[in-house]
């Protein structure tokens, strides 16, 4: 589960994580940022449920009500309670809890999004089964997160060795995270065309 130090620094990091962030995907993860954001607004309809779990600040849940004019119910999930408070702007329901654990009944949501929370875990296969178990039959689940793959630049490589050191994140075997999800039940698993050290998936229940 996420550690109660992991929490902290996120914690920490709330003011200044959106500047980091933007570096990330700058140097690093910006075209998996981009395949994930791509599959997920093409699957919104006028009233869907959507669950956004790990949230951060919100960068996520704002473009997608931007993409359908706020034609969604939304939920936003997040451990830290400082990265919560970010997302004070967005007309959404805010739930602090585990996206290993989320506090949901099953069958709920039409899509279920995470960017970038699944690899802060030491093990996310009971996350990718809480995202599968709140979702309903027939919904989707869409996530970007950091994969074992080489960097871009030296600036993605110094990024990556960053993220791991500090505690932030592992980089993840994106065909592990497929054969999981397979295992778990998923259907229609499509591995998204991304580069750098970051994978983009889409798979339905």
């Amino acid at each position: 589960m996420l550690s109660c130090r992991q929490t902290s620094i996120y914690d920490q990091l709330s003011g200044r994580y959106d500047r980091a962030h933007d570096r990330w995907l700058r140097h690093a993860g910006g075209e998996a940022q981009c395949a994930f954001e791509g599959a997920a607004t093409a699957l919104l309809r006028p009233s869907m449920t959507v669950l956004d779990a790990a949230c951060g600040t919100g960068t996520v849940a704002r473009r997608l009500l931007r993409a359908i004019d706020g034609r969604i119910t939304l939920t936003l999930l997040d451990a830290s309670p400082k990265m919560l408070e970010h997302c004070a702007d967005i007309e959404a329901r805010r739930i602090r809890g585990l996206i290993q654990n989320i506090p949901l009944p099953g069958d709920t949501f039409d899509l279920v999004t995470c960017a970038w929370g699944i690899e802060t875990l030491p093990d996310p296969t009971p996350a990718l089964a809480e995202f599968l178990r709140v979702c309903r039959p027939g919904g989707f689940v869409c996530l970007v997160f950091c994969a074992d793959r080489p960097a871009r630049s030296i600036t993605g490589e110094f990024l990556r060795h960053r993220i791991a050191g500090r505690g932030l994140g592992a980089f993840l075997c994106g065909a592990s995270i497929l054969r999981t999800a397979r295992t778990l039940g998923a259907r229609n698993i499509r591995p998204l065309h991304c580069t750098g050290p970051a994978a983009a998936v889409l798979f339905q229940k």
